[in-house]
């Protein structure tokens, strides 16, 4: 193949951006090196894959032809790699995850089964810690990829949203009326749904353990602001109130744009996303 696949796959991330710079910063390479790829592949192809401006870049209508084909080809390699000896995928290479400690509950013992599976000689470590803290310490590059609630929308992140969950008020069996609020007051779900309950009880548990809340709720000892996935989780015969405020959670993988790019990473990832299909 008279194709270069660096020049392949500089091309097909350049082709997602608004410049050349952009994209250089994003492939973490000198914007003249990206150029010089770019310039490359346009005459192996003998056509401009690129309108140039002021403004920045644009596909011209043989670029837009060809980057359908490059992205097939490279989803093609992709899976090829995949495929290839999964005893060592990792290759000693150990990837760092980061989210809440009831959102790993729920999430990670079915995605590093799997990734058991694909890849049997597996390096993680994990981290756990409210979803805020997780998406500033990706952001920082100390940890390699979060699993975040409601992650903040930034421009040097990629944020994919997994699923949503439902964030309500709960009370056990036969339990109507209760004195007592059980909740984290940090959360921000927390503080949505007070700022539209008129009537709550004055009297609060608060604790930052979604476990904690669960178990007390389930006691009869309040009602409880708790997420669906946890109640599920925990094991606990909880009614919610349809009739009180709740608040939509959106569960997301978050990571750097450099991040996805190597076999384990690309491996782990899919297997994540295996979890909300």
């Amino acid at each position: 193949m008279k194709y270069r696949m660096k020049d392949l796959e500089n091309f097909s991330l350049a082709a997602g951006c608004i410049t050349l710079g952009e994209a250089a910063r994003l492939l973490n390479i000198s914007q003249p090196a990206l150029t010089e790829s770019i310039q490359r592949l346009e005459f192996d192809l003998g056509s401009a894959v690129f309108y140039r401006s002021r403004t920045g870049i644009q596909l011209t209508p043989r670029g837009r032809q060809f980057l359908t084909k490059v992205k097939s080809l490279l989803l093609s390699v992709e899976e090829l790699e995949l495929d290839t000896d999964k005893r060592s995928v990792f290759a000693g290479q150990s990837i760092s995850i980061g989210c809440h400690i009831a959102v790993a509950g729920y999430t990670l013992p079915y995605a590093l089964k799997e990734l058991q599976k694909q890849a049997p000689d597996f390096k993680i470590e994990l981290t756990h810690d409210l979803s805020r803290n997780i998406q500033a310490q990706v952001q920082k590059g100390k940890i390699d990829i979060g699993i975040v609630i409601n992650p903040i929308q930034v421009p040097d992140l990629i944020i994919t949203k997994m699923a949503s969950d439902k964030v309500s008020l709960w009370r056990a069996p036969g339990v109507d009326l209760l004195d007592t609020l059980i909740y984290n007051s940090q959360l921000v779900q927390s503080q949505a749904i007070l700022k539209k309950w008129k009537d709550r009880p004055s009297k609060t548990i608060e604790t930052d353990s979604l476990e904690i809340i669960c178990r007390l709720t389930a006691k009869g000892l309040g009602y409880g602001i708790i997420p669906a996935r946890a109640v599920e989780l925990y094991k606990e015969n909880l009614h919610p109130i349809k009739s009180l405020p709740s608040f939509m959670d959106e569960i997301s993988v978050v990571y750097r744009p450099e991040f996805g790019r190597s076999v384990p990473e690309k491996v782990l990832l899919n297997c994540i996303r295996s979890v909300f299909k």
